[in-house]
């Protein structure tokens, strides 16, 4: 990830922008994003090996 610095004038021109480059990231980069993102708050709250991993939860119903 790139580091820039933009100029806006109001929150709303810097909340579209943010909508706009997620918008056109490609699908693997938006999930490296979302990696960074997952590693930076584990990391804040100090997580054990255990909860680093992802939960596998399932769910069972029943269909008529």
């Amino acid at each position: 990830m790139d580091k820039v610095i933009k100029e806006f004038n109001s929150f709303e021109e810097a909340e579209q922008d943010d909508i706009e480059y997620y918008r056109n990231l490609d699908p693997n980069e938006k999930i490296k994003e979302l990696e960074i993102i997952r590693e930076l708050y584990l990391d804040s709250i100090n997580a054990t090996e255990e909860q680093r991993r992802l939960q596998r939860v399932f769910e069972v119903v029943d269909r008529e």
